[in-house]
């Protein structure tokens, strides 16, 4: 596989990197760290399980969202409410059988290269 770092510093320096779309990653994924959380995941499963169901109200076909709120709530149901929303990423972790926790100052290297 890829290893995590370079693909996310690959990424940062191609057009869609340059916006930082991918610097949310920073504090909580890349570094395996969920806590503080941004915002939680009992929060994020909230907002999603009421769009959905607006959406099925609606007649408002939703196939991602719901594939969203279905992990959402595979990780709420491990506990895991108090945590940033992100760490539901966990759940494929650990299906693929790989670990992508980068160390924070590795993280901070690639930032300070690109100031």
């Amino acid at each position: 596989g890829v290893e995590p770092l370079g693909l996310w510093k690959a990424v940062r320096q191609g057009a869609g990197g340059r916006r930082r779309t991918f610097d949310g990653l920073i504090d909580q994924f890349l570094p395996g760290t969920f806590e503080p959380p941004a915002f939680s995941l009992k929060l994020a499963h909230k907002d999603v399980s009421l769009a959905t169901a607006l959406a099925r109200e609606l007649g408002v076909p939703m196939r991602l969202a719901n594939l969203a709120l279905d992990e959402l709530t595979e990780a709420l149901n491990r506990g895991w409410g108090a945590r940033d929303s992100r760490v539901a990423m966990l759940l494929q972790e650990e299906r693929a059988g790989v670990k992508i926790a980068v160390p924070p100052d590795k993280i901070q290297e690639i930032i300070k290269q690109d100031a």
